[in-house]
C-alpha cells in the first residue's frame, strides 16, 4: 500500500476515533434541530449547511433570548457524520471566541492556532466560531480576517457562525434563524439603568445583554415596563423592542404599537433588491408581535394584521418575493390565490417553496388540473427543496385518468404524487418558464430502469445476442480454414459462445452489485434507483454518486454512475441538472468546464 494511502487510512481512523468519542461523552441525540429560513422564505436544513463546501457562513438571529443553539446542534451532527464516513468528512472544531477573549487578546492567529490543533483532513476543517456576540469587537476583526490563513492552512474548510449584527467582509448570510419564543421562566439581572446605559454605549451588543434586557422587561413592575418600552423604542433595532415587548405581554402599548407602525411603513418601502437577510429578519421579529396582539382596528391608528402585512410585502417585493412563502406558510389558500391572480411563474414558485407543509402541497395539488403551471413549479421546487421532493413522494397518487409513464412505473415513485407530475411536467417542455429550463431540460433526458425483473434475467438478450454473435464469427472463421465445420472449430464456437455471454453477465452484474469507490472502510452497494433518487433530490435513500459538495464531472463519480448502470450518455445531463441546480441555491462550488458553454447560453437566452 502507497504511503500517502497509509497515511490516508491513518487519518480516517483517528477521525473516527475523535468522533465516537465526542458522540459518547456528548448528551445524545435529544437536541432539538434549529428552525432556519433562507432569504427567500424556504425551509433550510440545518444538516445542509455541513455540505458547503469552502464556504464563509454567517447565520443571522433575532435579538434576545434563542431557541434550539444551531451550533451545538450542527457540532454534534458533523461528529456523526465523520464516525459514519470519515473518507468524506472534514475536521469539526469548535471555537468558543468569548472564551479565547477573556484568556488575552484575540488575532486571526490566535484563532486559527485553536482551529489547527488537529491535524485537517483532506477536505479542510468545519469551523463552528461560537460566543462572536458576547466577544467583542475586536474579536470581529480577527474573524474578518480568517478566510485568508484559514485557506492557506487548509483549502475548501467551512466556516459558520452566528450573530444578531452585520457579517463581517467575507461572509454571507445562508440562512435567518427563526425567533424563539420567550422564556416564561428566566429572571431578570441587574438593575434596568445599568442595562440601558450598556444598550446606548455598546456595539455590536453582546447576546447575553440582549437576554438581560428582555428578561428584564418580563419581570419588571408595571410603571418599570412602561420605561424600559419607552427606552427600547429610541434605540435604532427595532427587534429588541418587539422581543421584549412580547415576553412582557406590552404588546397592545401604545409605543410598541407606535414603533410596529412605523417598522411596517420602513419594510414596506425598502426596495425589492435591498431586502436581503436583515430585512426578513425585521419581519420575522415582527409577525410574532402582531399575532399576540400588536395589531389594531382603531381608525384613527390602524396597525393591519401579520396576514395582512404579509399580503402587502408580497405586492410590493415584485415576483417571487419571500412574504409570499410566509404567507404560504400561514394562509395556504390566500397565497395560492394571490399567486393566481399575477399569474407569474414566480410567484407560483414562491408558494411551492412552502409545499414540504401538507396543507400548502393539497392546496397547489387541488389546482394542478386546472392550472397548468402549478406541477412545473412543484418539480422545479422538488429539484431544490428536499422537503418539497419528500413531501411528494409520501403523497398517494388518486388520479386513475392518467396513463402511467415512466416515472409512474419506476420502482422509486410509483402511486406517487411525484411520479404522476414527473410524466406531466417533463413532456411539456414549451411551458417551462425561463428559470426552470435549464435545470428540467437536464432531469427530462434521464430515463429511469423500465423493468422490475432481476437485473440478471435484464441482461440475458444481451448475453445471448453476444454470445450467438461470437460462435458465428468462430464457425465462419473455421470454415474459412475447411470447407466444412470441423469438430474443433464447432467446439471452439460454443466455448467462445459461452464464454462472451458469461462476460457480458459479469459486467452487467458488476455495474449493478460493485461498491462504490471512495466510500470509506464500508462501502454500500450502489443501484441504478439509488442514483436516481438523488436525481429526484428523495431524502431516506443511501445515494453515493452524487453527494453534496461532489458536483464536478470526475473519474471516480463517471464510474460510480456507469458501474450502476447510468448509460454513459446520460451523465452528462445528469450532472448538468445537478450543476444548475446547485448554481440557483447559491454554490460555489467550481462547475464542470464541459458543463460551462451550456449553461452560459441558457443565460444569454434569458437575459
Amino acid at each position: 500500500m502507497p504511503a500517502n494511502r497509509m497515511q490516508r487510512h491513518a487519518a480516517q481512523r483517528a477521525l473516527r476515533r475523535h468522533a465516537n468519542h465526542h458522540l459518547e461523552a456528548g448528551s445524545g441525540d435529544r437536541a432539538e434541530a434549529p428552525a432556519l429560513l433562507g432569504t427567500a422564505g424556504e425551509r433550510v436544513d440545518p444538516a445542509g449547511l455541513l455540505d458547503r463546501r469552502g464556504e464563509r457562513l454567517w447565520l443571522l438571529t433575532a435579538p434576545g433570548p434563542a431557541g434550539p443553539r444551531p451550533l451545538p446542534w450542527l457540532l454534534r451532527a458533523a461528529w456523526r457524520r465523520a464516525a459514519a464516513d470519515p473518507a468524506a468528512a472534514q475536521w469539526p472544531v469548535h471555537v468558543d471566541l468569548a472564551k479565547l477573549a477573556a484568556e488575552g487578546p484575540v488575532t486571526s492567529d490566535v484563532v486559527l492556532a485553536a482551529i489547527t490543533e488537529h491535524a485537517a483532513t483532506e477536505h479542510g476543517y468545519l469551523v463552528l466560531l461560537d460566543g462572536l456576540d458576547d466577544a467583542g469587537g475586536a474579536v470581529r476583526a480577527a474573524v474578518a480576517g480568517l478566510p485568508g490563513p484559514l485557506e492557506r492552512a487548509a483549502p475548501a474548510s467551512t466556516v459558520i457562525t452566528l450573530s444578531h449584527a452585520e457579517p463581517v467582509p467575507g461572509f454571507h448570510i445562508p440562512a435567518v434563524v427563526l425567533p424563539a419564543a420567550p422564556d416564561p421562566t428566566a429572571a431578570g439581572k441587574g438593575g434596568w439603568d445599568t442595562l440601558a446605559d450598556r444598550l446606548k454605549s455598546q456595539r455590536p451588543w453582546p447576546a447575553g445583554l440582549l437576554s438581560e434586557a428582555v428578561d428584564a422587561a418580563r419581570t419588571a413592575t408595571e410603571e418599570q415596563r412602561w420605561r424600559i418600552i419607552d427606552d427600547l423604542s429610541a434605540l435604532p433595532d427595532r427587534r429588541l423592542l418587539f422581543r421584549a415587548a412580547l415576553a412582557a405581554g406590552a404588546c397592545d402599548d401604545d409605543g410598541v404599537r407606535r414603533a410596529a407602525r412605523i417598522e411596517i411603513e420602513a419594510l414596506a418601502g425598502t426596495a425589492p433588491a435591498a431586502r436581503d437577510a436583515r430585512w426578513l429578519s425585521r419581519l420575522l421579529t415582527l409577525l410574532p408581535l402582531l399575532d399576540a396582539g400588536g395589531h389594531s382596528e382603531d381608525p384613527e391608528r390602524p396597525i393591519p394584521a401579520a396576514d395582512d402585512v404579509l399580503r402587502r410585502m408580497a405586492a410590493t417585493g415584485g415576483p417571487g418575493s419571500a412574504p409570499l412563502t410566509l404567507l404560504a406558510r400561514r394562509d395556504a389558500e390566500a397565497a395560492v390565490a394571490a399567486a393566481e391572480a399575477t399569474g407569474d411563474p414566480l410567484d407560483l414558485e414562491a408558494v411551492a417553496r412552502a409545499a414540504d407543509e401538507p396543507p400548502v402541497l393539497h392546496a397547489i395539488l387541488a389546482r394542478c388540473a386546472d392550472d397548468p403551471a402549478w406541477p412545473t413549479a412543484l418539480v422545479h421546487r422538488a429539484q431544490l427543496d428536499r422537503g418539497v421532493a419528500t413531501a411528494l413522494l409520501a403523497g398517494r397518487d388518486h388520479d386513475t385518468t392518467t396513463l402511467a409513464g415512466r416515472w409512474l412505473a419506476f420502482r422509486t415513485t410509483r402511486g406517487t404524487a411525484y411520479g404522476r407530475l414527473l410524466d406531466d411536467v417533463l413532456t411539456r417542455p414549451w411551458t417551462w418558464p425561463p428559470h426552470t429550463a435549464p435545470l428540467l431540460a437536464g432531469l427530462e433526458r434521464v430515463r429511469p430502469p423500465a423493468t422490475e425483473a432481476p437485473i440478471t434475467l435484464v441482461a440475458l438478450p444481451g448475453a445471448a445476442a453476444g454470445a450467438i454473435a461470437a460462435a458465428l464469427v468462430v464457425l465462419a472463421l473455421g470454415r474459412l480454414g475447411a470447407d466444412h465445420v470441423t469438430p474443433a472449430a464447432a467446439t471452439l464456437a460454443v466455448l467462445a459462445g459461452l464464454a462472451v455471454a458469461g462476460a457480458v453477465l459479469a459486467r452487467r452484474l458488476r455495474q449493478w452489485h460493485s461498491a462504490l469507490p471512495g466510500a470509506g472502510e464500508t462501502p454500500a452497494p450502489v443501484r441504478r434507483e439509488n442514483v436516481l433518487a438523488g436525481v429526484l433530490n428523495l431524502a431516506g435513500r443511501r445515494l453515493e454518486p452524487v453527494l453534496p459538495g461532489r458536483y464536478t464531472l470526475d473519474d471516480p463519480l463517471r464510474r460510480a454512475c456507469i458501474r450502476a448502470g447510468v448509460p454513459e450518455t446520460e451523465i452528462a445531463h445528469l450532472l448538468r441538472a445537478l450543476a444548475v441546480r446547485h448554481a440557483l441555491l447559491g454554490d460555489t462550488t467550481p462547475m464542470v468546464p464541459e458543463q460551462t458553454p451550456h449553461l452560459d447560453a441558457q443565460r444569454e437566452r434569458q437575459g
